[in-house]
């Protein structure tokens, strides 16, 4: 457990240094008189007599002191988040991966998995979505999720908080051992977890996401043998998740 513990502080850690570097990022706005907005880098003027600025596109505007109204250092200015933050329909696919257990009937193995979502951005900062995939433990299941992502920023790039729970129906028959039929009844699921999205354009992202992921699975037990009676058993696995998503509107 303390492993899995350090990993999760390292995720949080890189998460958190990421985001303070992206944050303290600025450039340079003059406002004119006319209303127009520039956004660059201004360059030194040796004349004192005028404003020079290198935008976005590579050019250099001269602006004389009287056309300008102002001028200051601001955050930049993001179209592609904008756009791609606006409120409407989005779907993710994201592949994962479940790490680090307590022990249960897998023991420690990799349980990987493939999930899609559809989402509704409905502002910058929430998404609220449904969800369906393939989790491969032993034998496949099929979880259904309802879910939620809250932005820290509306930014290209913003760290998020994740939560989700939903119920797992089974895909697969679990085999019969030499005492017992197994019949699968799928269980419920959870997790929280944290991550951040990196807008790529106005139609994509991608997304990196670290959880902490709860799964039931239940079963009824049908002897095969006249000394045995039924019985029901439920397993619980609990995991660390990884997953990296992609996320287009």
């Amino acid at each position: 457990m303390k492993t899995d513990l350090k990993i999760y502080l390292v995720f949080l850690l890189i998460n958190n240094i990421v985001f303070l570097s992206m944050a303290q990022r600025r450039e340079d706005v003059v406002y004119l008189s006319d209303g127009s907005v520039i956004r660059g880098l201004i360059l030194k003027d040796t004349t004192g007599h005028s404003v020079r600025i290198l935008n976005h596109a590579g050019d250099i505007w001269v602006f004389s002191l009287s056309e300008v109204d102002s001028v200051s250092r601001e955050k930049p200015f993001e179209y592609k988040a904008m756009i791609f933050n606006k409120q409407g329909f989005e779907f993710k696919l994201n592949a994962e991966f479940l790490i680090r257990s307590n022990e249960n009937a897998i023991g420690k193995a990799v349980i990987p998995g493939v999930n899609l979502m559809v989402g509704y951005r409905h502002n910058r900062y929430l998404t609220l979505g449904i969800e369906t995939g393939m989790q491969f433990y032993q034998w496949m299941e099929i979880p259904f999720s309802a879910t939620i992502h809250g932005r820290i920023t509306g930014r290209s790039f913003s760290p998020f908080l994740l939560a989700k729970a939903g119920y797992t129906l089974p895909a697969e028959k679990r085999e019969d051992d030499w005492q017992y039929k197994y019949k699968s009844l799928g269980g419920f699921h959870s997790a929280i977890g944290i991550g951040f999205e990196k807008i790529i354009n106005e139609n994509a992202a991608l997304m990196f996401t670290f959880s902490y992921y709860y799964q039931e699975l239940n079963y009824h037990l049908t002897p095969l043998n006249t000394w045995l009676r039924e019985r029901d058993r439920k397993e619980s696995y609990s995991r660390f998740r990884l997953a990296v998503g992609y996320v287009f509107k």
